[in-house]
């Protein structure tokens, strides 16, 4: 964690990082630790599709206003995940209310070669890749938003202890049995939705406490 959280429970949640960086994975625990991530989630990214949408739009600061209301009505903590919100953070950023900042910090040349994999240049990705990290670094860097930076080679080794810390600093803690339950689905090269559908699995989740409960 950089910066503490002191509203546990509240705020939108960013998450964000690079592409083939980590981020539907992480996006994904948020999900599962009870945190929607968006009003209409693209199962295979953890992306919510109009969000997604935003960037190549003229209008996007309008549209992203009013996404952001749309987003947060009835729920008073929510977030979105776009591993190329670099892109547009500027413009983006301060339409966000309360603002709870997850990045995600992969190994440059591992996500470089994961975009070669899909057919791009691997020097040409590689640049890509640390020209939006570093861009993201210096926009975070002063900000007073709550931040805590993921390591996605620490969480593959200790999926437990990562889990553990985001619950913490997202929710303020979740019961014992939804993070084990969350760590054990994070596993390297996994295909979604068809061999991990976070959005599926909490609902599961949520089906399950509603028939204990009952």
């Amino acid at each position: 964690m950089v910066r503490a959280n002191p509203h546990p429970g509240h705020g939108t949640v960013l998450v964000l990082g690079t592409p083939r960086g980590g981020t539907s994975v992480v996006a994904g625990i948020c999900h599962m630790l009870g945190v929607p991530m968006g009003l209409d989630i693209d199962p295979s990214n953890m992306e919510d599709r109009s969000f997604r949408a935003l960037r190549c739009d003229p209008e996007r600061v309008r549209k992203g206003s009013e996404f952001f209301r749309a987003l947060k009505s009835g729920n008073v903590i929510a977030g979105v995940k776009d591993p190329a919100l670099a892109d547009w953070i500027e413009e983006c950023y301060p339409l966000v209310p309360d603002p709870v900042i997850v990045l995600v910090s992969r190994d440059v040349y591992a996500t470089a070669q994961r975009e070669e994999c899909s057919g791009n240049d691997l020097f040409v990705s590689l640049h890509e890749v640390i020209g939006r990290k570093f861009k993201l670094l210096n926009f975070v860097e002063p900000l007073n938003s709550p931040l805590i930076v993921l390591s996605y080679e620490r969480l593959l080794t200790d999926p437990l202890f990562a889990v553990e810390s985001l619950a913490q600093f997202l929710v303020g803690g979740v019961n014992d049995q939804l993070i084990a339950r969350t760590a054990r689905l994070v596993r390297p090269h996994v295909d979604m939705p068809n061999e991990l559908n976070f959005v599926a699995a909490r609902r599961e989740y949520e089906s399950a406490q509603t028939l204990q409960s009952a």
